[in-house]
């Protein structure tokens, strides 16, 4: 009849005087009980579909054995006749439940008149909110420092997730639930039973509606009335005497019961593994999917771990006094596990002297220093789930999934297959490799493969001919033939991967794996870049802005970032910015063929990047030659790239190849119009502009040449300058877009949940 969370057991509703402690400085919530003072007992079962009244009520337990005969607990078999004296009792039972339940509701409703005369509405906060009029859904199965159930595979209930993991959840302590059964109720096989449940019944689902009355047995409902017994009367019973403690608050308790994850029945242990986890360490776009995409994992109710190596000294992350040594290349090296618990997620850093002081220069280094330490990194990764316990309780095998990304940490779905699966172990876990860019692949002589540490076997699994080099030893190939599911940063370049142009020589693999292969968009941080909130836009002379303020704060900070330049303040010249790496693949040599055609006309140009020495001295000369009308930054500033995007008009991006892109999403999210070539993921997110449907976000083209983009950016100019109405509709159709990351993680779940169901 009533079952909180999925646990099947007794319940007993007391009417006693009740305390309820509030305890701030708990980190993860946990639930403890204490006992109260019984005064009156009901009994209901959610396994067995029986009620009963104990010796609190005055009620001798009476079971039916058959239709023929009465059983009273003693064992005494009576004729036929007893089966009216059953009857009779029955009614008495129904008799005293109907008039305990009115004077319960009747008390109630006296303590809320009381509550309502005494209590300061605005200085109290609800207790309990009350769902469909249901007790809330808790998980008492539990108490441990993780708030979490585990199922013998190591998953987690859906109820344990009922309360939020974060720092402000409060500890709760409230009475507890005892089943005081009298020794006649034990000794009884059965009670009237008020409701048919099938014997194949999931308990473990939550009872059904509140409002439906309980349906009574055929011999009693004959002769006693039109009494109905309803869900909703008995499981409104509450503490009519609940007070407030505050222990150290300064506020009152305020209880949130939320929903189940988002992810429901598809809750998993996910550890994602990067070479570099924003805010910490960061070169490109990995280092921000690293830092936000497990957040939204973590709010769709997954329980999440990113490992990353320690390059500093990072105050957030705490010693937690684990200590593991690895082989490698014949050395034992020692690795410390760090742990920080921030956003509903656990990051884990590995302390070892090969990482420390490399957070300026992850990647650097020869290749033969480069490989040993992703090597070290990927075998201590592997076995994170059995060495940290975050929050008390390690993530163990069980409904367990990894995210290697990119090359650095390709090894790890080939050591969980070689030292785990091969030996009988960590067989439910699975491994996702994420390709973030497949121009970097780990690749080596053969001779490398001795340092991987694996058996002889496996060398076909690294080595790829190359139609110029020969064979050579490829760790990224490795991956993607041992992964259970491969995912790409957008499905534009997922399908560039599969070209002899777009694959990097690895084109036939991703072929014969299609099966497993699929493009994601990545997210944004909206915390981050976003107008309204963003830091940097708040002192000089800038301004936060949102759709509605489009119009006015974009031309604060458009003024203000030509003031801080040293450009002409000039409202309506428009801005047009580049922000990016200085290299080949940025395509910052196709904007150096464009600039005499871009000085020829009435607009400004703001560039920011650092990159190749003679891209640097390049942006220096096209600033000396045009110092009305461009500005160059050579190196990079996370202020001035907020600036800029908040600033410019457009936003150009005329890459030659480009998985995802980040900077046309900030750009969209800032009403900043982006002009971009249409690969990879700037074609899956930017739709060419139609001015007769009024439709599209910007402008492409087609070919990464100098006069297409001069086409494109010379059609956005003419929008910009002679349809005004048409300029605002880009900006807002950008602005209004969902580019956070809670819809990229919905999509990463199905893969999730794809690699788990994998044989």
């Amino acid at each position: 009849m009533a079952s909180i969370g999925s646990l099947r057991f007794m319940i007993e509703t007391t009417v006693d005087n009740s305390v309820l402690l509030l305890n701030v400085n708990s980190r993860r919530p946990k639930f403890s009980f204490l006992g109260s003072k019984q005064k009156t007992s009901i009994g209901l079962c959610a396994r067995d579909p029986t009620f009963s009244f104990t010796k609190t009520l005055g009620v001798k337990p009476v079971s039916v054995s058959s239709k023929d005969s009465v059983e009273t607990e003693d064992g005494y078999d009576e004729s036929d006749d007893a089966i009216q004296a059953t009857i009779e009792k029955s009614k008495k039972v129904l008799a005293m439940q109907g008039d305990l339940l009115k004077q319960i509701a009747e008390r109630r409703k006296l303590v809320s008149s009381i509550k309502s005369s005494i209590v300061n509405p605005e200085d109290t906060e609800v207790l309990y909110e009350e769902r469909g009029k249901s007790l809330p859904e808790l998980d008492f199965a539990s108490t441990d420092a993780t708030n979490s159930s585990y199922e013998d595979n190591g998953a987690p209930f859906s109820s344990s997730y009922a309360y939020s993991r974060t720092h402000e959840s409060p500890e709760v302590i409230v009475s507890e639930l005892t089943t005081d059964i009298s020794e006649e109720s034990k000794e009884t096989v059965n009670s009237l039973p008020l409701e048919k449940i099938p014997a194949d019944k999931d308990f473990s689902k939550q009872p059904e509606s509140s409002n439906k009355a309980t349906v009574l047995p055929s011999f009693l409902s004959e002769t006693s009335g039109s009494l109905d017994l309803q869900y909703e009367t008995q499981e409104e019973l509450k503490e009519p005497d609940l007070q407030v403690v505050n222990c150290g608050a300064g506020e009152p308790l305020t209880e949130d019961v939320k929903p189940p994850p988002l992810a429901g029945a598809n809750v998993m242990n996910v550890i994602i593994v990067a070479a570099e986890c924003a805010p910490w360490s960061k070169t490109g776009g990995l280092g921000d999917v690293a830092g936000s995409l497990p957040k939204a994992l973590a709010r769709r109710g997954h329980r999440v771990m990113v490992v990353s190596p320690r390059y500093g000294n990072y105050a957030e992350a705490q010693d937690t006094g684990v200590r593991k040594r690895y082989k490698v290349d014949g050395q034992d090296m020692e690795v410390a596990y760090f742990q920080a618990y921030i956003d509903g997620v656990d990051f884990v850093f590995l302390d070892c002297s090969v990482f420390r002081h490399m957070g300026n220069n992850i990647y650097g280094g020869n290749q033969m220093d480069i490989l040993k330490r992703m090597v070290l990194f990927c075998k201590a990764a592997v076995e994170v789930p059995w060495q940290v316990p975050c929050g008390g309780v390690c993530y163990g095998d069980g409904n367990l999934v990894f995210i290697a990304n990119d090359w650095h940490t390709a090894l790890l779905p080939v050591y969980l297959k070689a030292y785990y699966r091969d030996n009988g172990q960590m067989i439910y876990t699975r491994s996702i490799l994420v390709i973030h860019n497949i121009a970097h692949q780990g690749r080596g002589p053969v001779e490398d493969f001795c340092y991987v540490g694996l058996p002889d076997h496996y060398m076909d699994l690294f080595k790829l001919y190359d139609p110029v080099g020969g064979d050579h030893f490829n760790i990224l190939a490795a991956g993607l033939k041992t992964a259970d599911r491969v995912v790409t940063v957008s499905h534009g370049y997922a399908w560039e991967l599969k070209t002899s142009e777009g694959g990097w020589g690895l084109h036939n693999i991703i072929n014969e794996n299609d099966w497993k292969f699929k493009g994601i968009v990545n997210g944004i941080d909206t915390k981050e870049w976003n107008p309204e909130v963003d830091v940097h836009l708040t002192s000089d002379g800038y301004a936060n802005y949102s759709l509605e303020t489009l119009k006015t704060g974009k031309a604060k900070c458009k003024e203000a970032l030509q003031r801080e330049l040293g450009l002409p303040v000039r409202e309506d010249v428009p801005l047009i910015g580049f922000i990016g790496r200085l290299d080949h693949q940025k395509g910052v040599d196709i904007i150096a063929e464009a600039i005499p055609w871009m000085v020829g006309q009435d607009l400004q140009l703001v560039m920011l990047g650092t990159g190749r020495d003679d891209l640097e001295q390049m942006l220096r000369q096209f600033e000396g030659q045009h110092r009305d009308k461009i500005r160059s930054w050579v190196g990079f500033s996370v202020k001035i790239a907020h600036r800029i995007t908040a600033g410019a008009d457009v936003l150009l991006m005329p890459s030659r190849f480009e998985p995802c892109g980040l900077n046309q999403l900030y750009a969209m999210m800032y009403g900043t119009v982006p002009v971009v070539h249409a690969v990879g993921g700037l074609r899956d997110t930017v739709q060419q502009f139609d001015p007769f449907s009024e439709a599209g976000l910007g402008w492409t083209f087609d070919r990464a040449e100098a006069n297409r983009l001069i086409h494109a950016l010379g059609n956005c100019l003419l929008t910009y300058r002679e349809y005004k109405a048409s300029w605002e509709g880009l900006q807002r159709r950008g602005m209004t877009q969902d580019l956070s990351w809670d819809h990229a993680a919905e999509k990463y779940e199905q893969v999730l949940v794809a690699a788990k169901f994998q044989w």
